[in-house]
C-alpha cells in the first residue's frame, strides 16, 4: 500500500485531507505540524509521498522541501499552496517538488494529483 505523510499548520485541513485519503483506500501513516515533526517521524515510516504546505507561521516549506529531497530523495513530495506565484512555483520545481496542487482543491483535484504521482504497477 502506498504510504503518505500530511505536512501542515492546519490541523483542520490535514484532518480532512486523511479522511478523503483514507476513504480512497491510502494509508496517512502520519500528520505532522512542521519540519521538527516531520524529521522525527518519517525515517523507517515507509512514507512514499509527502504532501508539503508552503507557508508556515515559523518556517518555509520550500526549506522544508530542499532537506527532506536531500535526505530522502526517493521520497515523493506533492506542495500544497494557497498562492498562485511563478517565483515559488519554479523554485518548489527547482528543489525537487514532484507537484504543485492549489487551495482550495477539491477532492478530484487532490486524488489525481496523488495518482499522477504513484508508482506504475504492471497489471
Amino acid at each position: 500500500m502506498f504510504k503518505i505523510a500530511l505536512v501542515d499548520d492546519s490541523v483542520i485541513l490535514r484532518s480532512a485531507i486523511r479522511n478523503v485519503l483514507e476513504s480512497s483506500g491510502f494509508e496517512v501513516v502520519f500528520e505532522a505540524g512542521g519540519s521538527a515533526e516531520l524529521f522525527s517521524k518519517i525515517n523507517g515510516s515507509g512514507v512514499g509521498l509527502v504532501l508539503l504546505d508552503i507557508f508556515f507561521p515559523t518556517e518555509n516549506g520550500l526549506d522544508i522541501l530542499a532537506k527532506l529531497k536531500k535526505h530522502l530523495p526517493a521520497v515523493k513530495v506533492l506542495m500544497v499552496t494557497g498562492l498562485r506565484q511563478d517565483t515559488i512555483v519554479a523554485e518548489a520545481q527547482r528543489l525537487g517538488a514532484d507537484g504543485i496542487l492549489f487551495k482550495p482543491f477539491d477532492t478530484d483535484e487532490l486524488l489525481s494529483s496523488i495518482h499522477r504521482l504513484l508508482p506504475k504497477q504492471g497489471k
